[in-house]
């Protein structure tokens, strides 16, 4: 069991790049059982809904034979489209069956990048908000996922992402403002944070009553500062290796930790590394860097 101090930690298909489980540029799912085996975390979030084998019967058993669970996993969809709702509950019950049957706990909303959003990702000042009628809707249908999860007994909690409508930090305020503690919790991402310009450790004590989940996940703060100079859109950045592996970019993961016991946080954080899935760079090496940066951190605050 990978656990020190009151955090597990937990590794996700995104570090090998699967966002979507129809990309053909996906490496095979057994591959990425094998490498998480080799590193030696034991948890997991499956990924999209239908990368992983989507029958229990089968994804069970596989995880079983690699001594593997589950905390849950992310749906990474377009939230913010009205004429795409149904298929996006669709996914949520989904999903939300899936991560019920493997015993896992959480159900992570992620919304997709818009080509606007895109374009401003990382800088507040240009980015296009939503209008009052869109964020009604939004925010009616973030709920209407959020009562599918509980349905299925899981724990709905939205993750703040670059490139989307709900990025920098008064968008997040007004979420957890607007949508009660009872239908939806937070899974704070320490890279998007950064990314957006806020501070994680800072983040973690602003919204302590509603982190139900954490992703570790380190910014390259070059090519941060190179992408808000020139412009970048989040792919672009993304494509140029803006997430590192844990210890070698800008976040303060000791100031993370100590933010987190600080405010009893007891729970899985999940080592995430975005990159685009036929990159050159090896997804087991970086994640055995991360585990090998966190451990003694977590190990410290233990004692």
């Amino acid at each position: 069991m990978t656990t020190l101090a009151n955090i597990r930690l937990a590794a996700s298909p995104t570090t090998w790049g699967v966002d979507f489980a129809d990309n053909p540029r996906n490496p095979a799912w057994s591959r990425v059982l094998d490498e998480i085996e080799a590193s030696g975390v034991d948890t997991l979030e499956l990924g999209p809904v239908g990368y992983l084998p989507e029958d229990p019967q089968i994804l069970g058993p596989e995880l079983e034979s690699r001594g593997l669970s589950t905390a849950g996993t992310f749906m990474f969809q377009p939230i913010f489209d009205d004429a795409r709702e149904d298929e996006v509950l669709d996914v949520a019950r989904r999903t939300s069956g899936l991560v019920r049957e493997l015993n896992g706990e959480f159900l992570i909303l992620v919304d997709q990048p818009t080509d606007t959003r895109v374009a401003t990702a990382g800088r507040s000042a240009a980015a296009t908000r939503m209008d009052d009628a869109s964020r009604r809707r939004y925010l009616e249908r973030v709920r209407k996922i959020g009562t599918i999860a509980g349905e299925n007994g899981l724990r709905a909690v939205f993750h703040q992402h670059a490139g989307t409508n709900v990025e920098f930090l008064d968008e997040v305020e007004a979420l957890f403002a607007d949508v009660d503690h009872e239908c939806l919790g937070m899974c704070l991402d320490t890279g998007h944070l950064a990314y957006a310009g806020i501070d994680p450790v800072s983040a973690i004590d602003r919204f302590s009553d509603r982190i139900d989940h954490v992703h570790f996940k380190d910014v390259n703060g070059r090519v941060l500062a190179q992408a808000r100079e020139e412009g970048w859109d989040f792919w672009q950045a993304i494509a140029a290796g803006i997430f590192c592996p844990i210890g070698e970019g800008v976040v303060d993961f000791r100031g993370v930790i100590g933010a987190l016991s600080s405010i009893g946080f007891s729970g899985t954080a999940t080592i995430e590394q975005d990159r685009p899935p036929d990159s050159s760079t090896d997804p087991l090496a970086d994640l055995r860097a991360s585990v090998a940066h966190l451990s003694p951190l977590l190990a410290s605050d233990e004692s």
